[in-house]
């Protein structure tokens, strides 16, 4: 389906409008924090005659450049993860309301967040990090994966390949198959978080260190998560961007679909495949983080209209900008401790999915 003329130049206005956001936010995030930089010395290695004192007075090495210190280890990682993970969730946010038909379908309803706490829960309270170090000499990459991050990842990777076995019933008409997909994903969600609760009551010493990932937070994130979630995001965006014109297609309906040639049944597990690759990649960044999945998608939708070819990219873009001015916020706003960013985008959501769900029922 090309797109129209007016179409088109919506989309490159709101494109470019969004890419120049996404610049200023992110030349932000790398300026503020707990510890004021000067990035232009962090970036050229330009060091203030005012620093050419003597160390041992100041209790400083003149010779070191901690601005620089301070932006590529920290601030540099931490907001390529936040727009890497808002990313992830728009786009998956955005596939999920265009298969579904449905403006209020986000990564969350199927259970696949809720699967990656439960792993990162057991990961903390069993202490499979000391395990995973016994056997990292025969397996070196472990060394520089978070068992944590890593439980998580397998957990959500789990959460959606139960979803997608459930989908996969031949005997079921696709209809009905949708709606198991949404009963069972909240069905197993719940369970998915009661077992987590249980784990972390059971084990109350280990609430401290999880609660932030909990609430998503992409405090202590670096290189290594980075690298670590590159492959399974490549993975997930090249799946939803060669399904968005049969997303497209089921915009008029299942039966019109077919009439045109979709396999409704294989959309269903591509689908899935993608978004349980985005949500775990997303949560080992960042923990996890509601409602991006949710606004982003729908700010495009009243810029630009609702179809993928626009949808789609647009809304990794505010993903991106949505979650890293979370970020920014959250490690700003009371500084020199922070938020988790998690909360930012709650506070947000929330009043948000209200309003878009009492609109819907007017309609």
């Amino acid at each position: 389906m090309k797109l129209k003329k007016t179409e088109r130049n919506k989309f490159l206005i709101t494109l470019m409008v969004s890419l120049i956001l996404l610049s200023v936010f992110f030349i932000l995030a790398l300026s503020l924090g707990s510890q004021k930089i000067d990035l232009i010395k962090a970036v050229w290695g330009q060091t203030p005659k005012s620093m050419g004192t003597d160390p041992t007075i100041t209790g400083t090495d003149p010779s070191i450049n901690f601005d620089r210190i301070i932006l590529f280890n920290l601030r540099l990682p931490r907001a390529l993860l936040a727009i890497l993970a808002g990313g992830l969730l728009a786009a998956s946010g955005a596939v999920f309301q265009l298969f579904f038909r449905n403006e209020l379908a986000e990564p969350g309803i199927i259970g696949i967040s809720s699967g990656a706490t439960l792993g990162a829960v057991s990961a903390s309270v069993l202490g499979l990090g000391t395990k995973i170090a016994l056997v990292s000499n025969k397996f070196p990459i472990l060394k520089f994966i978070s068992p944590v991050n890593l439980f998580a990842f397998i957990g959500a990777l789990l959460a959606g390949i139960i979803i997608v076995a459930l989908a996969f019933n031949k005997n079921s008409s696709s209809k009905n198959s949708t709606v198991m997909i949404l009963l069972c994903g909240t069905a197993l969600g719940t369970l998915y978080s009661a077992l987590s609760s249980l784990i972390l009551i059971t084990s109350s010493k280990e609430l401290g260190s999880i609660y932030s990932w909990i609430l998503g937070s992409f405090n202590g994130h670096g290189w290594k998560e980075l690298l670590f979630i590159l492959i399974p995001s490549i993975i997930s965006i090249v799946i939803m961007f060669s399904i968005k014109n049969q997303l497209d297609l089921l915009a008029c309906g299942e039966t019109s679909a077919k009439s045109l040639g979709v396999s409704v049944g294989k959309l269903r597990i591509l689908v899935l495949i993608s978004a349980a690759f985005a949500v775990s990649a997303a949560i080992c960044a960042g923990g996890t983080i509601s409602f991006v999945g949710l606004i982003a998608p729908h700010i495009v939708r009243k810029l630009t209209g609702s179809k993928a070819k626009t949808l789609l990219p647009l809304s990794m873009i505010f993903g991106s900008i949505l979650l890293l001015l979370a970020d920014t916020i959250a490690k700003t706003i009371i500084s020199p401790s922070e938020l988790p960013a998690g909360i930012i985008t709650s506070i947000l959501g929330v009043p948000f999915f209200l309003s878009l769900f009492l609109n819907k029922n007017r309609e």
